[in-house]
Formats: structure tokens, C-alpha cells, sequence
């Protein structure tokens, strides 16, 4: 089987399987790194925070996955269409919304891992505001793993449309472009519904 006959079997799944792909990496590299050892409380401990972010980020989850459901119905991007101009029907709309709340945990849970590395690169006694971009108030790898999940969403997004962006349109690449802001707002917007000090 050629490599392009590879690449279009791919590319209707290509962005689940990239977003999952980065989850796994960052949940099974990124706590070793931090702690100094791969051992089960290591990941005992990855996997308590984890419950506390995911948690802490259902309500805002369900929230984006609602009230982006205008968002396909209008043509301006899906979470979950795999193909640009795809007719909206009620299937269509649940797909959307069971992506949208699956997206938002995983940029969430990159978020949350990545909460660990502000730990280690803080020297005060409170990391949470050791290390903070001083117009955020909230912890830079916090920040950029949400970025990094948005970021992966929009470009593969556009690219398994299979498309150019002029065929795609502005008003689609523009949505996709806000639908990946929604999940880079994640793991803020859990910290924030979690509660001031953070997880």
C-alpha cells in the first residue's frame, strides 16, 4: 500500500489520534522528568491531579460542547467534522459536542500535567505564584499546555479537511481557529473553578 493511500486512510482520524498521542506522551514522559523517577507513586500522583483538573473543567466542558453546537450549524468549523462543508444534522451535532468535551479534557489534562514543571522550576514556597506570567496571574506551562492541544487541534483540523483554505473559507478556518481558543482557555478555566490556589 502507497504512503499517500496510508495518508488518506489516516487523515479522517488523524486529530483524535494526535490529541491522544500527545496526552499519553505527556501523562507517561513529562511526570518522570519532573519527579527524577519513573516509580507507581509517580504516577499515583500524576493520576490525582489528573482527577482533580478533569473534574474541576467538566462544567466548562460541557459548556463549550453546547454552545459551540451554532458553530457547525453555520459553517464556521466543527470539532469533529472530517470534512470541510459537511451538512449538519443532529449526528453531526453530537459528534461535536462529545469532541468538544473530549478536547477540552485532554487540553486540560496536558495543562494539568504540566503543572508539574512549574513546581520544578520554582524556587519559592509557593510555586503557583513563583512562576507566573505577570499579566495572567497563572503558571506558564499551565498556560502553554493548553496552547500546545489548541495548537495541535487547528492545524490538524484544517489539514484533514483535505482542502485549500480558500476552498475551505475564511469563516471555517476563522471558527476552527476560535474553537482552538476555547481549548487553549482550558486548564485556566479549570484552575479557576477549582479555586484560587490552584491544584
Amino acid at each position: 500500500m502507497s504512503l499517500q493511500r496510508y495518508v488518506g486512510r489516516f487523515r479522517p482520524y488523524s486529530l483524535p489520534i494526535c490529541l491522544f498521542a500527545l496526552v499519553a506522551g505527556t501523562v507517561t514522559l513529562v511526570p518522570p522528568l519532573v519527579l527524577g523517577e519513573a516509580t507507581a507513586r509517580t504516577y499515583a500522583l500524576t493520576v490525582a491531579v489528573l482527577i482533580v483538573a478533569v473534574s474541576s473543567v467538566l462544567p466548562y466542558a460541557v459548556a463549550v460542547a453546547v454552545l459551540t453546537v451554532p458553530f457547525p450549524y453555520a459553517g464556521l468549523g466543527s470539532y469533529a467534522a472530517p470534512a470541510a462543508g459537511e451538512p449538519f444534522s443532529p449526528t453531526a451535532a453530537l459528534r461535536h459536542a462529545v469532541a468538544g468535551v473530549s478536547y477540552v479534557v485532554a487540553a486540560t489534562a496536558v495543562g494539568a500535567v504540566a503543572v508539574g514543571i512549574d513546581f520544578a522550576v520554582s524556587s519559592g514556597s509557593n510555586p503557583l505564584q513563583a512562576v507566573q506570567f505577570p499579566g495572567l496571574g497563572v503558571p506558564p506551562f499551565l498556560t502553554l499546555g493548553g496552547a500546545a492541544v489548541a495548537a495541535v487541534y487547528v492545524v490538524v483540523q484544517l489539514w484533514r479537511y483535505d482542502s485549500p483554505l480558500a476552498e475551505i473559507g475564511l469563516n471555517a478556518v476563522l471558527g476552527t481557529v476560535v474553537l482552538g481558543v476555547l481549548l487553549a482557555a482550558s486548564p485556566v478555566a479549570a484552575l479557576w473553578l477549582f479555586g484560587t490556589y490552584g491544584f
